[in-house]
């Protein structure tokens, strides 16, 4: 059986920003607020929306959190991110995303993209690669109540493929904020790859179906109909 949808993370697990989205991180932290956060520190936010993810990096570094901050926090990364995105060979596909994709179409799986980043971020990644002309949609953090690790932008991709069962749903990622969306979701397919900031340690503390070096075997199941 196929999955009548499937759904990719976007940095990390289908496009290669060239550590980018870290490296704004950091630089925000810095510029904004004089702090040096760690690498570590700086991963482990990977994947959620943007304000939890700075509202976390404040409360480790023991910044008194407001609204008015984080909302500037989030202005000034959104704003360093797009301009880096758009300037040309910043972002890439991954390996073997392509082939994914048309493997996929093949077998009539609907594909979604789903993100961390606002709208106005996706849209230049997507934008800059052609990819609404390959993919069905793609769900932002900022469409739903709830962002990862809740359910809410698969559910909301379900809804907008009519499928109702997360048994019919594939999700791919490479956070184990992914690993908990999927598993939220109900997800048959739960898979996390190695070609995002996370490792395998910290992959495999987040509930999965499968922890894969790269996109390849998932190629290889759409086009064999072999389990992994």
């Amino acid at each position: 059986m196929y999955p009548k949808l499937a759904i990719l993370d976007m940095v990390g697990t289908t496009i290669d920003d060239n550590g980018l989205v870290l490296e704004t991180l950091v630089d925000v932290m810095k510029l904004e607020l004089n702090i040096n956060i760690t690498l570590t520190d700086a991963i482990n936010v990977m994947g959620i929306p943007k304000n939890i993810a700075f509202e976390t990096l404040c409360s480790i570094y023991g910044i008194e959190i407001s609204h008015d901050l984080i909302n500037q926090l989030i202005s000034l990364f959104n704003q360093k991110i797009i301009t880096a995105f758009q300037m040309e060979n910043n972002v890439k596909l991954l390996p073997f995303v392509g082939e994914l994709f048309a493997s996929m179409r093949k077998h009539g799986t609907k594909i979604y993209l789903n993100t961390g980043f606002e709208r106005s971020i996706a849209d230049v990644i997507v934008n800059s690669l052609g990819l609404m002309t390959i993919v069905d949609g793609y769900v932002c953090a900022n469409d739903v109540t709830k962002g990862r690790p809740n359910a809410d932008m698969i559910l909301l991709a379900m809804k907008k493929e009519n499928i109702q069962y997360g048994h019919h749903v594939m999700k791919i990622g490479d956070t184990t904020s992914d690993l908990y969306e999927g598993f939220s979701a109900g997800c048959a397919w739960n898979i996390a790859v190695l070609t995002g900031a996370q490792n395998y340690e910290q992959l495999r503390t987040a509930p999965f179906t499968q922890i894969l070096a790269n996109l390849q075997p998932v190629v290889n199941f759409f086009n064999s109909g072999r389990s992994f």
